[in-house]
């Protein structure tokens, strides 16, 4: 069943009916200012900290869906009818897409159109064409809702416009649980056309929600709008037509602001509502004075949508694809590139799955976020791989989860107040986790990030960046990277396997002193990103890194001839050993006989043979693959066995045990486009495709136009219904596929490198790459209709050889590239 479509001319998803199984989320906001909002305007916001930095209320895991939100009712003064412009809550009956609207009432068109940084929400009822866009600016810190109300009939309407948000008790532990402390701790006022929130035991948060227009009444306190024993969908404050004015130290606030409008046959409205961060004073009342000037020639409110319309449209020209596969060019020009943006910007305990219980940035997961959009977001990109550094130790792991203030000499100090409760403090040296806890393979995503880093931006300087590690040990950039090859070195088995310590990247694959192939192959993988730049630093003269360039290479050869030793199970990789020797993922198992998360990565790592490859490939796809994508293992485990670990006790057919888990089906898209094998790169790119899901709904449930952590697998009942969207690594990694390895478009550390891996039947396709200050358009044309194979390469019209990487062209510079494949 099919619940709306992309439109690709306006970069925008459109949900045409909103009763859709599940939220539909959106993410608002660049800087500090975040909010995750639904397609029917259910949703939170917070600052800075999801955790802690709370504005609105969130209730999770709730019936019904996304409340509360940031909502806009309007109520006919004539007949007291009332509804929302986002549907929800008040949830009238509405048509479809290809329905006519009851003029009389009896139904309307509710549409929500999700946009690169904005939701708009349009409501056609009674005659009455209502529509509220929310945005976040790049520089202000406040949430603008742009809400325009047409008279569409032959008649006077009298209307009543309220906007209405719950303000949050700024912390989620405070928002869940003692609460005979909280509800006493926060007060509210009015004044002005500015609802001012504070949380009286924390004298730096405030909050505010203001609006264009004085309103003709108002309420702060919760309780007071909605009213006893009723909800969002039916306050008694839009039930009556007015608020009760009245604000108070205690309880539950809220900010709702009403306005009592006339609109003639024809007569359009404007106005905007405000939710920001900071006092009246502070804030509230500048960012009310920028944007309630709707009759200027340029108001701030158009003048802001055209600068974050812009801002975006900026990080889409640093990379554009062209191709014959409209899904593709769809998902990576806007929907993936969006969401491995937000990944970076808000990590991941922010959606209505995640909802700011956890705090900080997870190792792993932020190292290998950054890989990705680099060239869309250097100076975010920069800054996490700044903080993974900070929180790597002096052995070389890191710091699995880890709040990046604890580590940051210059982050900002709240004031020391007394406070009733006793919080014991915390000794910074307690934050350093030990081995016990250690993952293996943490630190190792580092090392291509940071070297991919030094790629985009050409800052090799960057390398002798001191920056201490976690201990406050002085170390360079470089000493870290060394650092982390080092350890992986030294943890390792008797069978010369890494060792899986407390997990690798599989969480619920827990070893212990067993040994993990997949760390194994990773770590030959970040040796090969290493000597990407210690190798022309040797040529330079630098004995040290000469020193490092022998042994890290002796390493990586080490590991190749381990693999092959003792990791190829005749069809494909097995996934390693049990403490007691045992092997995992072999064909020796009775379950679990073959895992996906490591098959691709001695291709990646360029450690095995074509032949192993394409054998291992051929596996993934006969075992592993379905129309949802590929399992992350098989068969699912029945029995538990906790020397293999917790993924035994999960479900199966759920999540580690033998799911599709969506993160690792990238992988094997890169080893296929490295194989030369790019219809199979492809085929297993769609199959896992939100897009081509776009009218199955009924099966996937969650948004077609976002990735998300997990779809049920063959053995649940459920399968292929995707769950826990937004937050995962499969964006970024989906996006490298794509652009680095079927497309080739890819980095050497002084040149651009063009090498595709595409479907056969493709005539070819374009690539627009901004780098180093200079515009690549690269066409790429098949006339051979091969997969792999770089004939020729013109720059500008003069043949290049095409072993080579295409140089670094002039700042300000627009060149023209032309590669014929064959």
């Amino acid at each position: 069943m099919r619940y709306g479509r992309f439109d690709t001319a306006r970069d925008e998803y459109v949900v045409e009916r909103p009763d859709v199984p599940v939220s539909w989320t959106n993410y608002l906001g660049t800087k500090d200012l975040c909010t995750v909002l639904s397609h029917t305007g259910g949703g939170y916001s917070y600052y800075k900290s999801s955790q802690q930095g709370r504005i609105t209320r969130f209730r999770p895991n709730g019936v019904p869906l996304d409340r509360p939100g940031h909502y806009v009712y309007v109520r006919d003064a004539d007949d007291g009818d009332y509804w929302s412009v986002s549907w929800q809550p008040v949830g009238k009956p509405f048509v479809g897409p290809d329905e006519e609207v009851d003029a009389a009432g009896g139904a309307g068109r509710w549409t929500t159109r999700h946009g690169l940084g904005y939701s708009t929400f349009r409501a056609e009822y009674k005659g009455v064409d209502a529509e509220q866009t929310v945005f976040i600016p790049v520089d202000d810190d406040v949430e603008v809702w742009d809400v325009r109300l047409t008279n569409t009939t032959d008649r006077e309407r009298r209307l009543t416009v309220s906007g209405y948000v719950e303000f949050s008790f700024h912390t989620i532990t405070i928002d869940n649980q003692n609460l005979q402390m909280s509800l006493y701790a926060s007060g509210s006022s009015y004044e002005d056309g500015i609802v001012e929130y504070d949380f009286y035991y924390e004298p730096w948060t405030f909050h505010y929600f203001a609006s264009s227009e004085t309103p003709s009444s108002y309420d702060s306190l919760r309780d007071s709008f909605i009213g006893p024993y009723r909800t969002e969908s039916n306050p008694i404050a839009i039930e009556r037509g007015h608020g009760s004015d009245t604000s108070a130290t205690t309880q539950n606030h809220c900010g709702a602001l009403q306005h009592e409008i006339v609109l003639q046959p024809g007569e359009t409205k404007r106005l905007v509502y405000l939710l920001g961060y900071g006092s009246r004073d502070a804030a509230g009342r500048a960012m009310q004075a920028k944007y309630a000037d709707l009759h200027a020639d340029v108001p701030a409110v158009d003048a802001e949508r055209a600068r974050l319309a812009a801002y975006w449209r900026a990080k889409q020209d640093a990379l554009r694809i062209r191709t014959p596969h409209e899904g593709m060019n769809t998902m990576i020009n806007t929907w993936t590139l969006l969401q491995a943006e937000t990944c970076v910007q808000w990590s991941r305990f922010a959606s209505f799955v995640e909802v700011g219980g956890r705090a900080g940035l997870g190792y792993r997961d932020t190292a290998q976020d950054v890989l990705s959009v680099i060239h869309s977001n250097p100076t975010k990109t920069r800054q996490r791989i700044v903080e993974l550094l900070r929180a790597q130790t002096e052995a070389g792991y890191g710091l699995h989860l880890f709040d990046p203030r604890a580590f940051d000499p210059d982050a900002e100090k709240l004031p020391d107040v007394p406070s009733p409760t006793i919080v014991p403090t915390v000794d910074p040296k307690d934050l350093i986790h030990g081995l016990e806890d250690t993952c293996s393979d943490d630190h190792l995503w580092l090392v291509p990030s940071v070297v991919e880093f030094v790629k985009e931006t050409g800052d090799r300087g960057f390398l002798d960046l001191e920056i201490p590690f976690a201990e406050g040990t002085p170390a360079t950039v470089y000493d870290h990277l060394v650092k982390a090859l080092e350890f992986s070195a030294e943890q390792v088995g008797q069978n010369g396997v890494a060792l899986g310590l407390r997990a690798d990247w599989n969480d619920c694959l827990n070893l212990g002193g067993g040994e993990t192939s997949l760390v194994t192959f990773l770590h030959a993988w970040a040796i090969g990103a290493f000597l990407e730049i210690a190798e022309p630093l040797a040529a330079a003269g630098d004995e040290r890194a000469e020193a490092d360039v022998v042994r890290f290479t002796a390493e990586r050869e080490r590991i190749a001839k381990v693999a092959d030793a003792q990791l190829w199970d005749g069809r494909w990789w097995i996934r390693g050993y049990t403490r007691d020797g045992v092997k995992i993922g072999s064909a020796e198992n009775a379950e679990g006989k073959i895992f996906l998360e490591h098959q691709a990565w001695p291709v990646i790592a360029g450690i095995t043979t074509q032949e192993r490859g394409e054998t291992s490939m051929d596996a993934v796809r006969e075992l592993l693959g379905s129309e949802y994508g590929s399992h992350l293992n098989w068969p699912a485990f029945t029995q538990v066995d906790d020397t293999v670990g917790f993924v035994t006790r999960v479900y199966p057919g759920i999540k580690e045990n033998a799911a599709i888990f969506s993160h690792p089906n990238a992988w094997p898209i890169i080893a296929e486009a490295l194989l030369g094998r790019g219809d199979e790169a492809v085929q297993l790119y769609d199959a896992i495709l939100p897009y081509h899901q776009n009218d199955n709904i009924e099966v996937r449930g969650a948004e077609p136009y976002a990735y998300v952590q997990f779809l049920y697998g063959r053995d649940h009942e459920w399968f292929g219904t995707a769950q826990n969207p937004w937050l995962t690594g499969t964006a970024g990694w989906m996006y490298t596929a794509v652009t680095k390895y079927v497309l080739g478009v890819r980095l050497a550390l002084d040149g651009l490198v063009v090498d595709p891996s595409v479907p056969r039947d493709w005539d070819g396709f374009e690539v627009r790459r901004e780098w180093r200050g200079a515009v690549y358009e690269i066409e790429v044309r098949n006339p051979d209709h091969v997969s792999k194979g770089v004939r020729a390469v013109t720059v500008d019209g003069v043949d290049h050889d095409p072993a080579l990487p295409i140089p670094v062209q002039p700042v300000g510079s627009e060149v023209r590239v032309v590669v014929t494949l064959g």
